[in-house]
């Protein structure tokens, strides 16, 4: 009777609900989006405090980036990023909260053979949902495809493309980022990365990036990545470093 009983409570205990949960998997700290969703009934929590050196004289802090998920079943998430800037070109400086950034994360199927995992965010900034100073004219939808290859048990290939409007032109900026990851133990695992962004108007830039993930439990993560600039203007390479901490509940 008293075996039946504690089982009884094991079943409905929340803790047990979900001990039996994969690692929480991010879409932080590379620019490759992850294809995984958030589970269902759960809410997750990503956030980065960037600096960015974009020009000689431009300096960007990121205090923090937010995304937040809640997984409405197992194959679709729900989206909001919040971002406040702080960003100093010269003697210009604009602060404040970019225009939020609400959507979707949907995975179309698994991976079957040479076939990748696959799923697909769609997303919109809302151009007045800002401070003043960052406010854009247009509401900027982005669409990206996710690609996820399994190399071994503890390498994986992720790779992204995707087409983006800034709020300020009609025009896209398409992007495309590939990701090698390396599940290094139980806890600690690394990346490197290729990406760019190719806009109509304007040259291309192309940048590579790495950094490292660690486990803390099964729900809670910290990073720490930075990223260079390949290409230049006026003979200047941008580069970043940023920290991260993400939690599921």
């Amino acid at each position: 009777m008293k075996i039946r009983f504690a089982l009884i409570l094991l079943m409905f205990s929340p803790s047990a609900a979900f001990a039996q949960d994969e690692p929480i998997e991010t879409d932080r700290p590379d620019q490759t989006e992850t294809v995984a969703t958030v589970p269902k009934g759960r809410f997750q929590s990503e956030s980065g405090f960037t600096h960015r050196q974009a020009e000689r004289n431009g300096r960007e802090l990121i205090l923090p980036e937010t995304l937040w998920k809640y997984g409405v079943n197992d194959r679709l998430e729900l989206r909001l990023i919040t971002e406040f800037e702080f960003n100093k070109y010269g003697d210009s400086l604009a602060q404040g909260l970019e225009p939020i950034d609400i959507g979707l994360k949907v995975n179309l199927w698994k991976e079957q053979g040479i076939i990748p995992e696959t799923s697909v965010i769609v997303t919109m900034k809302l151009p007045k949902v800002a401070s003043k100073d960052l406010a854009v004219d247009y509401v900027a939808p982005e669409i990206r495809f996710l690609f996820q290859n399994m190399i071994t048990d503890a390498i994986d290939l992720g790779y992204n493309l995707s087409a983006d409007w800034d709020g300020t032109s009609p025009n896209p900026i398409f992007e495309y980022t590939l990701s090698p990851n390396f599940k290094l133990n139980d806890e600690f695992s690394a990346y490197a990365e290729a990406y760019g962004y190719l806009p109509q108007q304007q040259h291309a830039t192309h940048w590579v990036d790495g950094g490292f993930k660690y486990l803390i439990t099964k729900n809670i993560q910290i990073d720490i990545s930075g990223g260079y600039e390949l290409t230049s203007h006026n003979h200047f390479h941008s580069y970043y470093e940023s920290l991260g901490f993400s939690f599921r509940i």
